[in-house]
């Protein structure tokens, strides 16, 4: 089974597609053919309501304006002037609410690179500023698929470095895959 992820998986909230994304594969096209990587941690940021999200109290701003449109496309940002962020835009359109990928497990040889980050993956992976709005349902370059993994055991704790967030940085919307050794933070 290698079935690509359609609209209807992402247009669910960020708390539910967050922990569902782990295990799914995330293909992307280079001069070497498709490489693969299975998604190992993620972090849910719930829109208006969130103090952690970009979208808070409403925000829509050209860097945020991704996140109001309906669910799969992808939401890039820089940080702290080194590191590019690829988030997956959730739920339907007009609810802003995205995940972030945090760590990768590489499952082609060409792809073993160190991708237990957010980063760390997009530098590994030379996602940038470029690919901000990419459709996953459509791109040819960049896409998921479910190959049938489950992990066995998930786990639900709060997010990572979210102090400002006040009663949601307590929130447990950070979900990894149990002992997988490329989870950023245990």
């Amino acid at each position: 089974m290698n079935s690509r992820l359609g609209r209807e998986f992402f247009l669910r909230s960020a708390t539910t597609v967050a922990p569902d994304l782990l295990g799914k594969v995330l293909v992307k096209q280079t001069a070497f053919g498709f490489l693969k990587w299975r998604i190992v941690e993620t972090e849910a940021y719930c829109g208006i309501k969130d103090k952690a999200a970009h979208s808070y109290g409403g925000r829509r701003t050209p860097r945020t304006e991704i996140m109001y449109h309906q669910g799969g496309h992808l939401y890039i940002y820089f940080i702290y002037g080194m590191y590019y962020m690829l988030n997956i835009v959730a739920n339907i359109e007009g609810v802003p609410e995205a995940i972030l990928i945090r760590a990768l497990q590489p499952l082609s040889k060409d792809a073993a690179v160190n991708t237990s980050g957010p980063g760390k993956l997009c530098r590994a992976l030379g996602i940038d500023k470029s690919l901000y709005g990419l459709d996953l349902c459509t791109s040819k370059e960049l896409f998921l698929l479910d190959d049938g993994y489950r992990p066995e055991k998930i786990v639900a704790t709060k997010r990572v470095n979210i102090d400002y967030a006040e009663e949601y940085k307590e929130k447990p919307w950070r979900f990894y895959i149990f002992e997988n050794p490329y989870v950023s933070r245990k």
